[in-house]
């Protein structure tokens, strides 16, 4: 062996048991960075998964005092149904009641029998004329 391989391979005998931590180290924080990817990589899906389902779970157990419940419910009806219970409000649900279960009867003529009698409608160029409309005036 040359000179210069000898000094080269008592270099190395010299400065292995550095090389060889150096190593251990490198390959510890290699296997530490490594894990801590994998562990990002599946826990944080999984750790918000598990507090989404802890909250909703509070949710659905959750209790709320008598206090806090009146006042919400007090807010609610305010903002929802207040302007019912002015006079204009009943006034307003009581047309809409009548309008809703009015009926034609009126408005309707009658045969012998019971059966109303619906002439329909005829059109007559651009204007529609209501036949029932013409029979009622002509009672009239």
């Amino acid at each position: 062996m040359s000179q210069a391989k000898v000094d080269k391979y008592k270099e190395e005998k010299k400065n292995r048991a550095k090389t060889i931590k150096r190593q251990k180290i490198a390959k510890v924080v290699g296997v530490l960075v490594a894990a801590l990817g994998v562990g990002a990589i599946i826990g944080i899906p999984l750790g918000k998964y598990i507090y989404n389902e802890r909250k909703a779970e509070e949710a659905r157990h959750r209790t709320i005092a008598t206090a806090n419940l009146d006042t919400w419910f007090e807010e609610y009806w305010g903002k929802n149904y207040s302007d019912a219970l002015n006079p204009n409000g009943v006034n307003d649900i009581l047309d809409q009641l009548n309008a809703a279960t009015a009926t034609d009867a009126d408005a309707m003529e009658v045969d012998d029998n019971g059966v109303d009698i619906d002439y329909g409608d005829i059109e007559d160029g651009d204007e529609e004329i209501n036949l029932d409309d013409l029979q009622m005036e002509e009672d009239d």
